[in-house]
Order: C-alpha cells, then sequence, then structure tokens
C-alpha cells in the first residue's frame, strides 16, 4: 500500500470516528469537511475504469452514512459527487465514441494495398494506447474540479439566498422563526435590515435543546438595531394572528418537500396552518436529499431525558417514559415556499430539483 493511499484511510478513518462522537455536526460544517474528504480521496484512489470509482466513492459513503445516519448532508454530498462522476463519464464516453466513429470512418477509406500500410496502421494504434490513461487522467481532473465547484457553491450558499430577502420581507411587518440555531436564517434577516428593512422579530424559547443559542441569536439580531422579541414556545399560537410570515431553517430537504428541522417547528408550523401564515424555509441546495421520509419516526433523534425533567426528579414520575426530541419532521403541506440559492420553489417542485442533481441510481448507497 503506498503512502498516499495509508493516509487516505488514515484520513477517513478519522473523519469516521469525529462524525460518530460528534465532534463534527452541522450541516453545513458537515457538507465541507465531506467534500474535502472526497476530493482527496479521488485524488489519492487508484482506478482504470470509473466504475470502479463509482464503487468505491459508494462504499465510502455508506460507511460514513452509517457513522452518523441523521446527518443528512454528508449522504447528500456523497450522492452530489456520484451524480458528477456519472455525467463526466457519459460525457467523456460520448467523446470517445465520436473520436472512435471519425477513426473508424478515416481508417475504412484508404484500402490495404500493401504490407507497410498494415504496419503503419498497427503502429497508430499502438500510439493511441497511451492517450487512454491521459484520458481516465483528464477526467480524475474534471471530477476533481467539479467537487472543488461543489466546495464553492456550499461556501457561498448564504449569498443566494440573502439576495431573495429584500423582496420577501416587507417594511412594519412581524416576523417569527422557531430555528434560532439556524446561521442561515440569522444571515437572511440581517441582510434585510442592511436593505433599510423595519421589521420585528419573534424568536421561541427553543427549550430545552436551543435556549443559549435562542439568547444569542436574539443578541446578534439587536446588534444589528432589528426589533427582536424573545418568547416561550408556549406563546407561539396566542402571537400567530400578528405574524406575517413565519422564516424555518431546515436541516434535511426530501424529495416529497418535507424536511427535518429543530424540535418545536411542526407544532408552530401547525399554528400557521391554522391562521393561514405563509411558512418559508431557507435551505441551501446541498440540503435537498432524494430519499423519502418513508420512517419518519427513524429520522427524528432522541436527546438527553434529563433537560426535560431532572434525574433527581424521577422518582416523581412513576412508570412515565420521558423523551426529548432534538428535530421535528414538517410535511410538506406545512410549507408555503422553500428559499435556496437558485431561487425559490413550492415543495410540488422540489423533487424536479432532485432529479436535476441527483442519479436514480445512487438513492440508496448500499
Amino acid at each position: 500500500m503506498s503512502s498516499q493511499a495509508k493516509d487516505i484511510n488514515f484520513q477517513t478513518d478519522s473523519f469516521v470516528e469525529k462524525l460518530k462522537r460528534r465532534q463534527i455536526s452541522g450541516s453545513y460544517q458537515v457538507a465541507l469537511e465531506t467534500c474535502q474528504l472526497l476530493m482527496k480521496f479521488v485524488a489519492a484512489t487508484r482506478w482504470t475504469h470509473i466504475d470502479q470509482l463509482i464503487v468505491q466513492i459508494r462504499l465510502l459513503g455508506k460507511r460514513l452514512e452509517s457513522a452518523q445516519p441523521r446527518e443528512f448532508s454528508c449522504g447528500n454530498v456523497i450522492r452530489r459527487v456520484l451524480a458528477l462522476i456519472r455525467d463526466e463519464a457519459h460525457e467523456d464516453n460520448n467523446n470517445n465514441n465520436q473520436q472512435t466513429q471519425n477513426t473508424t470512418d478515416s481508417n475504412n477509406g484508404p484500402m490495404i494495398s500493401s504490407m507497410f500500410s498494415l504496419l503503419s496502421i498497427t503502429a497508430e494504434k499502438s500510439e493511441q494506447e497511451p492517450q487512454s490513461k491521459a484520458r481516465y487522467h483528464d477526467l480524475k481532473s474534471a471530477i476533481i474540479q467539479g467537487i472543488k465547484d461543489l466546495i464553492d457553491e456550499i461556501s457561498s450558499i448564504d449569498e443566494g439566498i440573502e439576495s431573495m430577502a429584500i423582496d420577501l420581507i416587507h417594511d412594519n411587518e412581524i416576523l417569527l422563526t422557531p430555528t434560532p440555531d439556524s446561521q442561515t436564517v440569522l444571515k437572511f434577516l440581517l441582510k434585510a435590515a442592511k436593505q433599510k428593512r423595519k421589521f420585528t422579530v419573534l424568536v421561541t424559547e427553543n427549550y430545552p435543546n436551543g435556549t443559549e443559542k435562542a439568547h444569542s441569536f436574539v443578541k446578534e439580531l439587536t446588534k444589528a438595531k432589528i426589533d427582536t422579541v424573545l418568547i416561550p414556545d408556549s406563546h407561539v399560537f396566542a402571537v400567530m394572528s400578528r405574524v406575517g410570515k413565519v422564516i424555518v431553517g431546515a436541516r434535511s430537504v426530501f424529495a416529497n418537500g418535507g424536511t427535518v428541522s429543530t424540535a418545536g417547528v411542526a407544532a408552530v408550523c401547525e399554528c400557521a396552518k391554522e391562521y393561514k401564515t405563509p411558512v418559508f424555509t431557507v435551505a441551501g441546495l446541498y440540503k435537498l436529499s432524494p430519499t423519502y421520509p418513508f420512517d419518519v419516526e427513524n429520522l427524528i433523534e432522541i436527546g438527553n431525558s434529563g433537560k426535560v425533567i431532572k434525574f433527581s426528579e424521577s422518582e416523581l414520575f412513576h412508570n412515565t417514559d420521558v423523551t426529548n426530541p432534538l428535530f421535528d419532521y414538517i410535511p410538506p403541506e406545512h410549507i408555503d415556499i422553500y428559499i435556496t440559492n437558485i431561487g425559490g420553489f413550492a415543495p410540488s417542485f422540489i423533487y424536479r430539483i432532485v432529479l436535476d442533481n441527483y442519479k436514480n441510481e445512487d438513492v440508496y448507497l448500499s
């Protein structure tokens, strides 16, 4: 085994352990780290045919997904890169077939009239053989460049979303966000404030898991001179009649238009539906997943129950199961528009965006 292969194996093992231990978390950070690992993996892996590379990346993707099944952006990036490889291979095959056809047509023109002509044709074929290695080298370079472009896309994802803030947020409007842990929502609101929009933001406390993040979120908005009010989660229904829009940050968006977000968002969306308040979900393209949420309960991660009820008070609740879900699943009928870095789309149109960025062969990596 070469030193380069040993190095990439070490980096892969290290990344898997970090995922398992939650040393890397958050859709944005996980997506960037996965892209960096894939770029090194493609550069270090030896393969003679594109199918071999696809198989190895699928095995890597399965291993990463198994390490942390609910970090959906990791699997999404793997599938985006697989789609990129398949597109590059398809284009390369078309170009190669075209060159072969042209060579065949030119060889069929003159007849072999002597032994010298036969030897000259054999010499031409032997000169074309090294071009195959060069072709695979070019293909690898194209794949690595495609991954670099994907990294640039993810790094600048918020810029495309922020550009839509001026059109969606109006003066003297009251907004509500139940996802104070979303940096995309924070930047979206800050961008609107820079455009001289005066509005009020209601931020849910996100008890018990995100209270500290909610306070930090409110401080950031206050620094930007945005009128901000921190409200308890139980007050959402009472204030919903005054809210103009609900802004939600997504953890993952599925092909059916549903999404996984912070715990408590499902209840807020139910209230918004009751008052017919529009719900806007902001999500980068890398959060779109080609999978379907057939098993919703398996998508919801359960956290520390001690944050809901102290362990010292557990004797007061006999025969009671206390759970602390970290995420919620929101069905597509509770969301009005998805705001992505390439535009706004209805939940019913998400499948079309998925088809443009993923391949059906890679929906299931196993």
